[in-house]
């Protein structure tokens, strides 16, 4: 019987072990390996990721500061009402003009009646101002807004007569006109 017995309790132990020792360990292994391979696919990721960014970041590189900095007065990612209010300033001052009564309306900030996050890619802002000029000259900085970088929609002109008379210029009649404009940035 003793012959038995030892071999049961080394099988019986052996068993034991397996499961409470060996078992246990080697599942922990298999997980601790697949988390590897988890690691080591993230970081080839990253490697590509950061072979990608340093193309694109060459490609940018070669663009000169000139056309980027048009690009960002094109369609910027943010609003500057002091530099959008004195860039149209200097396009009226071409003309002996000066921008008064200015006033700003962010669009975006209105209540549309519809709940939840924006689908829009771009925001806007109205600028109301008014302007004296003859019509000759608000004709000629229409244009120069037009032909503008930043982006702007005119969306309503109304004017109001002064009687005023510039003789400098052919007697032409000097109007008040108050320019509603609308323009667009990037989110």
């Amino acid at each position: 019987m003793i012959k038995l017995t030892f071999p049961a309790l080394f099988i019986i132990l052996s068993i034991g072990l397996f499961f409470m020792y060996v078992d246990p360990t080697y599942t922990s292994i298999k997980t601790t390996l697949a988390d590897g391979d988890q690691f080591n696919e993230a970081l080839d990721k990253s490697k590509e990721l950061q072979q990608i960014r340093d193309r694109l970041l060459a490609r940018y590189n070669t663009f000169l500061t000139n056309d980027i900095n048009k690009l960002a007065k094109l369609l910027p990612d943010n609003v500057d009402n002091v530099r959008l209010v004195l860039d149209i300033d200097n396009i009226a001052s071409k003309y002996g003009m000066r921008i008064k009564n200015v006033s700003v309306d962010r669009e975006g900030s209105k209540a549309s009646g519809v709940i939840g996050p924006s689908s829009k890619l771009h925001e806007s802002v109205k600028l109301l101002f008014s302007i004296t000029a003859s019509y000759k000259d608000l004709i000629s900085f229409v244009k120069d807004l037009e032909s503008s970088l930043r982006i702007v929609d005119i969306r309503e002109v109304s004017l109001t007569p002064l009687i005023i008379r510039d003789d400098k210029k052919d007697g032409e009649h000097i109007y008040e006109y108050v320019i509603s404009l609308q323009t667009y940035w990037l989110k």
